[in-house]
């Protein structure tokens, strides 16, 4: 038998291996870290089903480009207002009033107002990449009868009358893409990307020297190669833009897709006869730029930036005017086509180009003899984007026209053919004389080197 000591012994070994254990509980369970994994869980997997489902069905909106200017007619909406709402506004250097200022003819003075010779003395449409050619002979609508955006047929954007594509010719502003109609043929250009759509990395001063080297070494389109160039052409009859956005001219060229609304350029040329022997000046303005070479001369160079010489002119309009001497800036345009101190013409529709460049500007004589045919090139270009503007009106010298209340001149535009811009409400619309004289088209061709 066993001793006391060794039954207690015993009963005390069994006692303590028969005593449970506590288990340890983690700080993460305690606080139901398990309850709030598995939550987490089901909203993460209902967050990814939620998306998926979203994705699926939501589709991006498709940008339009609407060729008619604010206000010009189609129907609803078109306001300056909206436009303005819509494109980024341009960022300009700041400039002195153009009021009170000398050689600028004002709104509102009452003369009997003729242009002084300058050189007396010195110193801003639906998508068009899927219409053809044969399409755009009625209306921007189709076949059918209807209120058209145009003197052709077809179903239109509202009520009033719009921006057509007739061959007859209100048409596209930046041209007509029907191949057979007698017109200076434009090209455009992107000088973002390369031909082979790489970017250039060009920044908007090294645009200006493009445009300055290639309008002071012959206008050599070939020299372009390197950038992209827009498989379709167009049809010029005359430049009358009025303010729209700059997105405008690559959906006219049918290449919006593939070229951003900024540092693009179209070159216009073919071969012209005048109307009568004499001698004629340009008068205009563009925004950015505006240059013309006529049988091989700059006869006109004038906008918020100056083409054949890239500076900026918005910025030394005192100097321009002659109000100020700078003898550095004299010397910087010792090449700029226009005679200096500049003729300005300021209009009640041109409000943004009075503000900001003083009004329409008045070229240089040059001499024109009828039967003669002389190479012409006209240069437009936007390099900051946001909105683009360009007119150009002709001036036979000596010939009196009509006059506008104010006193200044109404005068015909620069054009090929009998047809008319629409009537637009849209800023920078210079007046025209309707009846003006038409200029004969003789021959053109894309990227001919004259």
């Amino acid at each position: 038998m066993d001793t006391a000591e060794e039954q207690f012994q015993q009963i005390g070994h069994q006692g303590t291996e028969s005593k449970p254990r506590r288990r340890k509980i983690g700080f993460w369970s305690r606080i139901g870290g398990g309850s709030l994994t598995i939550a987490i869980l089901v909203h993460v997997i209902l967050l990814i089903a939620g998306a998926f489902i979203i994705f699926q069905y939501i589709q991006p909106t498709e940008k339009t480009v609407d060729f008619m200017p604010p206000g010009g007619g189609g129907g609803g909406g078109g306001s300056e207002r909206g436009l303005e709402h819509e494109v980024k506004k341009k960022q300009r250097a700041q400039i002195i009033p153009s009021s009170n200022v000398k050689r600028v003819f004002a709104e509102g003075a009452v003369s009997n107002f003729s242009i002084p010779d300058p050189g007396d003395s010195f110193g801003e449409m639906s998508s068009l990449s899927s219409i053809s050619g044969g399409g755009l002979s009625g209306g921007f609508g189709g076949a059918g009868t209807g209120d058209g955006l145009g003197n052709g047929t077809g179903g239109g954007k509202g009520d009033g009358k719009g921006l057509g594509f007739g061959g007859g010719g209100k048409g596209n502003p930046f041209g007509l893409i029907d191949s057979t109609v007698d017109a200076l043929v434009g090209t455009f250009y992107d000088f973002k990307q390369t031909d082979d759509r790489k970017p250039t990395g060009l920044s908007n001063e090294q645009v200006k020297e493009v445009i300055r080297d290639f309008t002071n070494r012959g206008w050599k389109e070939r020299s372009l190669s390197k950038f992209y160039k827009a498989p379709q052409t167009l049809r010029q009859n005359r430049i009358y833009i009025p303010k729209m956005g700059a997105d405008a001219a690559p959906a006219a060229f049918g290449c919006e897709k593939e070229v951003q609304p900024s540092r693009w350029m179209v070159v216009y040329r073919g071969v012209v006869s005048p109307p009568a022997t004499g001698r004629y000046r340009f008068v205009g303005a563009g925004d950015d730029v505006l240059v013309v070479r006529f049988n091989h001369r700059h006869v006109f160079d004038y906008g918020y930036t100056s083409g054949t010489t890239g500076i900026q002119l918005s910025g030394i309009l005192p100097v321009l005017r002659g109000d100020t001497d700078n003898r550095d800036l004299a010397k910087k345009l010792k090449d700029f086509p226009m005679k200096l101190p500049l003729t300005l013409l300021q209009y009640d529709t041109t409000r943004n180009w009075n503000g900001d460049i003083g009004g329409l500007a008045v070229g240089p004589e040059f001499e024109a003899v009828a039967g003669r045919s002389y190479p012409i090139e006209i240069l437009i270009s936007e390099i900051p984007g946001g909105l683009f503007c360009a007119s150009l009106l002709i001036e036979e010298v000596g010939k009196s026209g009509e006059k506008k209340p104010d006193g200044l001149p109404v005068l015909p535009l620069f054009r090929l053919d009998g047809s008319q811009p629409e009537p637009s409400k849209s800023d920078n619309a210079p007046p025209y004389d309707a009846e003006g004289p038409i200029w004969k088209f003789v021959s053109g061709g894309r990227d001919l080197d004259f």
